[in-house]
């Protein structure tokens, strides 16, 4: 158990909170603001080192540090040890939010927990332009990433109406430091709200934001158990009908041209650079080889994001090495299996990225909800139907009513020359019951 600690606007505090001991390497970067591969620099540190390295960065701008410790240079695979989960609440691209205070948004991430049963974090800080919220817990080894992971979404997915970045939800992602400066805004990164009195055991915070609580998954797994085992099928890349992968990613490369051309857009905005620039950049990886793969994405990144060819280098390096591996016939483990190590994303992923509306989805071939998919499958099977001859649902049930009464006015007429019903009834083919 680590003792309460305030961490207002203190460097060290804040590095000390998050990493009071354990496995790994601590990572502390700053951006130096220029447009070069060597905008970022980074140090990694144990956290024994800490006191003596953290106070150097008080009042600097732009500082991030990393919430979970790493054997050496920060990388999932290298993750030594989880710390806290956490999300990155980006507001002030929000309509309606962007001109409330921190402490207003605080109030309703507070309020939106509440409603979704989630633990409040343990410590809320203010990046000059958004909140990062954290939830400390126990050290915890790398085989609970997956377990990790899912609470990452869980939280996401109740705070993305405040702005919650989809991309702040793997374990090697960086926040702001306190005690710094955000350059964009000139403001002081602080602690707003501070519950650094309990620190969480893993599985306890664990149960308490996962649907199921881990008691429950135990008992679903000895349920299963009785039934003998099944062996799951090999999982392949999964691709829309009639589409193949290489063509199912040059449709979204399309998709995401045809959506600046919706928004009225020749170049990107600040703030919606990075995510149109990855997902098109992954969607590159899959298309073409890897020495060529570069070149398109800097021209991209000059036609598109208004990059140099050094932005561009230094943010999509991950993506490019990726895609090289995969040449190589290297393969990552994911979810207990090896698989293609390039980046995949899915629709919905996609949708949250971009934040695409469903107006937006209609004009796209196939980045779209499941709701649209099924819109469009109605649609094309009701054009099947018509081409058969099948007539739209109003105009038969127009042409129904006026046989009903035709045969109403002729069943009258037959009656008053005194014919029976069940002649009435053979006359019209109908019958007379």
């Amino acid at each position: 158990m680590i003792r309460e600690t305030h961490i207002g606007t203190s460097p060290l505090a804040h590095a000390r909170y998050l990493h009071g001991g354990g496995k790994g390497d601590v990572t502390v970067g700053q951006k130096n603001g220029c447009e070069t591969p060597n905008d970022w620099n980074q140090h990694h540190y144990s956290a024994e080192k800490l006191p003596e390295v953290l106070p150097a960065y008080s009042g600097l701008q732009d500082v991030y540090i990393s919430q979970n410790r790493f054997y050496g240079p920060r990388a999932v695979s290298r993750l030594a040890e989880l710390s806290a989960m956490y999300t990155d609440l980006d507001f002030y691209k929000i309509e309606g939010l962007a001109q409330m205070s921190p402490e207003g948004v605080l109030d309703l991430a507070l309020e939106a927990l509440l409603r979704a049963r989630f633990p409040y974090p343990s410590l809320g800080v203010t990046t000059g332009r958004g909140i990062a919220l954290v939830w400390r817990h126990e050290s915890e080894p790398r085989s609970a990433l997956p377990k990790w992971n899912r609470c990452q979404s869980e939280i996401y997915e109740a705070l993305k109406h405040l702005g919650a970045d989809p991309f702040a939800r793997d374990a090697a992602r960086v926040l702001r430091l306190a005690g710094t400066y955000n350059s964009k805004s000139g403001t002081l990164v602080e602690s707003i709200f501070e519950n650094t009195h309990h620190v969480w055991d893993f599985g306890e915070l664990a149960d308490e934001i996962l649907p199921l609580t881990g008691e429950q998954l135990e008992e679903r797994r000895a349920q299963r158990a009785t039934r003998g085992p099944r062996l799951a099928p090999e999982r392949r890349e999964s691709t829309p009908n009639g589409f193949s992968l290489r063509t199912l990613h040059k449709a979204r490369l399309d998709d995401l041209k045809t959506l600046m051309l919706l928004r009225g857009m020749d170049k990107l905005p600040p703030g919606q650079r990075d995510a149109w620039m990855f997902a098109a950049a992954v969607s590159l990886s899959y298309r073409g080889e890897p020495q060529f793969l570069e070149k398109e994405l800097i021209a991209l990144g000059r036609d598109y994001a208004n990059w140099s060819e050094g932005e561009t280098r230094s943010r999509m390096q991950a993506v490019v090495s990726r895609a090289r591996s995969a040449t190589l016939g290297e393969k990552t483990e994911w979810q207990g299996r090896q698989r293609d190590p390039r980046y995949r994303l899915t629709n919905q992923r996609l949708i949250e990225m971009l934040q695409i509306a469903s107006g937006e989805q209609r004009h796209l071939k196939t980045i779209i909800s499941e709701e649209t998919k099924r819109e469009r499958d109605w649609q094309r099977k009701e054009r099947q139907r018509r081409s058969q001859g099948a007539q739209p649902r109003d105009e038969y049930v127009a042409s129904a009513r006026e046989r009903r009464q035709h045969n109403r006015r002729e069943a009258k007429k037959l009656r008053d020359k005194g014919k029976s019903l069940r002649e009435i009834g053979r006359e019209l083919g109908v019958s007379h019951i």
